[in-house]
């Protein structure tokens, strides 16, 4: 109970500590804004201590030209000081821009971590095995539903298959009879070269014969 207080408590001074880091460089940058203006300022009055010594210098005027340039040192002393001013904010920018960076990524990290535990105990391999075996069942019970429903029942379930089958080469060869063209009526088939041939050697045995019976008679 102890260690939950006290993490807790760590825990809401880190939230508190990231919550004040948006205002506090918030007015880093600003202080950068005003150290920034405060330079330019003391720049153009540097300047024109400048001008002013040299146009002292012309008339002559040794003295005042001597008081500019002391006052150009003057001011040349505080630019060099807002200068470090400048990289002393700079630096705590950067500080505290990496700071809250690293809070951010550490509190993202904490946030995933617990949505991930959060969802690893909502489950649990029993859940997980029970979900498979009912999907499972859920399939082999649609796959009897179909086969069942593919099964031919009634008077469909009596036909012979091999029977039409046969049936079916009938009607495929008298389609095939049907397509074969006809011979055109009053039209005499010519005799195949066989055929002539056969006739031919048949004449020309029977003329031997007639001849061979006539030198017998004589």
């Amino acid at each position: 109970m102890l260690k939950k207080l006290i993490s807790k408590t760590k825990s809401k001074k880190k939230k508190e500590a990231a919550s004040s880091s948006l205002p506090t460089l918030d007015r880093l940058h600003e202080t950068l804004e005003m150290l920034e203006k405060k330079e330019r300022l003391l720049q153009k009055k540097s300047s024109a201590e400048i001008e002013k010594a040299k146009d002292y210098t012309k008339a002559k005027n040794k003295n005042a030209a001597i008081q500019c340039l002391k006052k150009k040192k003057l001011y040349e002393t505080q630019i060099e000081q807002l200068s470090n001013f400048q990289l002393r904010v700079h630096d705590q920018i950067i500080m505290l821009e990496n700071a809250k960076a690293t809070t951010d990524t550490v509190d993202a990290l904490r946030s995933g971590s617990s949505a991930v535990k959060a969802i690893q105990q909502s489950l649990s391999i029993d859940d997980i095995e029970n979900a498979i075996e009912e999907a499972n069942e859920h399939t082999e019970n649609m796959k009897q539903i179909q086969d069942a429903l593919a099964t031919p029942f009634g008077a469909s379930a009596e036909f012979d298959e091999d029977e039409l089958e046969a049936e079916l080469e009938d009607l495929e060869e008298e389609e095939l009879d049907l397509e074969l063209p006809e011979p055109p009526r009053g039209t005499r088939v010519a005799p195949s070269a066989s055929a002539a041939s056969s006739s031919r050697l048949a004449a020309s045995d029977f003329a031997e014969l007639t001849k061979l019976q006539a030198e017998m008679a004589i």
